[in-house]
């Protein structure tokens, strides 16, 4: 069983395309793998949570998902690591994000199933930041996003540069967050993806 704790700072970004990449939820695991390369580096293992909001045209309060950072990982060790297997890209697990390994001391995508195979400039983002950000404690709401609680709407969650990302300190926020997922939802997977 993972330790809850009560996050320091949420680091608060919006979730342009919801496909099981970016999140991955396969296996149980909330994993943050490619993309958003200065999230993942930020991201404080034991002290953080993960804010995925809906994007504007889906409704800027609805929340896709939050995790708590229980983990981070190099991509090699990632790739290694028994637990994540099924996070490989596969016909089962076609958005799976777990694809880089080392090869004669680089890191390269392993097979051509990998969604940004064959995509340098996406390759060279994820490489900015060589790190898989794991939650074993998360809720994901995707197509099911509900709505925050109108007492957090106003807050920096929802409000500000919608762009990159943005970090939450306030701890009155926090424990509203916190409070309002705890109450209403237990952690875990709660509804498909938005975009697949």
């Amino acid at each position: 069983m993972t330790k809850a704790y009560s996050p320091s700072r949420l680091v608060v970004y919006v979730v342009s395309s919801d496909d099981n990449l970016a999140p991955n939820v396969t296996t149980g695991i909330c994993s943050l793998t490619v993309c958003k390369p200065v999230v993942r580096k930020q991201a404080v293992q034991g002290a953080d949570w993960i804010i995925g909001m809906s994007t504007t045209k889906h409704g800027i309060d609805r929340i896709i998902y939050a995790m708590q950072v229980d983990e981070k990982l190099g991509y090699d060790a990632y790739y290694n690591d028994p637990r994540f297997a099924d996070k490989k890209p596969s016909a089962e697990h076609p958005n799976g994000d777990n694809f880089f390994k080392l090869v004669n001391g680089e890191l390269e995508i392993t097979t051509q199933k990998a969604c940004h195979y064959g995509k340098p400039e996406k390759i060279k983002r994820d490489l900015n930041t060589p790190v898989a950000v794991l939650g074993k404690r998360f809720w994901y709401f995707g197509a099911n996003a509900p709505r925050l609680p109108e007492v957090l709407r106003d807050t920096r969650i929802v409000t500000g540069n919608r762009r990159g990302h943005r970090y939450v300190d306030d701890p009155e926020v926090i424990a509203q967050l916190v409070a309002w997922l705890e109450a209403n939802y237990a952690p875990g997977i709660h509804g498909h993806p938005r975009d697949v």
